[in-house]
């Protein structure tokens, strides 16, 4: 594990992977393992390696909520809202008080165009987070955009609304799945 994580954190995900594929053969139950690869293999877009290795690490390890956070946002990212709720249910027992929760909440907020709630939920979480700055700039990008639909939203129909809506978070997964090492 810790050749593994001074490998992604030195960008050397091949190395990475390698080793967490390692330590899976030894400890094939280390849901830790599984939730590194996961989002290693987002990282590089094999979106649907990920989340099976998500789902793999949630199973193993139902206290890892940044795991059940990351299977939720690939879901959503992928246009798959009622997946990405149900990855989400895990963490509605962390409550207000953190960060996933205000996050999970707020993109779910605006997959129903309810931007204003969505920004709002974001802002909270990202005062709460202490732990991730690299999410906080993405949920930052995604409260800056449901800004803009907000302010351009009297002269678009709905369904260019969700047309933006779905192409923000479509962009949000090709240029960033940041993952909590």
């Amino acid at each position: 594990m810790h050749l593994a994580l001074r490998e992604a954190g030195q960008n050397h995900t091949d190395k990475a992977i390698a080793h967490l594929k390692q330590l899976l053969d030894a400890e094939p139950q280390n849901g830790r393992a599984w939730y590194l690869i996961g989002a290693l293999h987002a990282e590089i877009g094999l979106y649907d390696r990920a989340v099976e290795e998500m789902h793999k690490a949630v199973e193993l390890d139902s206290d890892l909520p940044a795991a059940s956070f990351q299977l939720g946002l690939l879901y959503m990212t992928s246009g798959r809202a009622d997946e990405a709720d149900s990855a989400w249910q895990a963490l509605d027992r962390l409550g207000e008080d953190s960060s996933f929760y205000l996050f999970k909440r707020g993109l779910l907020h605006l997959a129903a165009n309810e931007y204003q709630a969505c920004i709002d939920d974001l802002k909270r979480g990202m005062a709460m987070n202490a732990d991730n700055p690299n999410l906080n700039i993405d949920m930052q990008r995604i409260a800056g955009n449901a800004q803009k639909l907000i302010d351009e939203s009297p002269t678009q129909d709905s369904s260019q609304e969700t047309a933006d809506r779905d192409s923000l978070l479509a962009a949000y997964r090709r240029s960033n799945f940041d993952s909590e090492y």
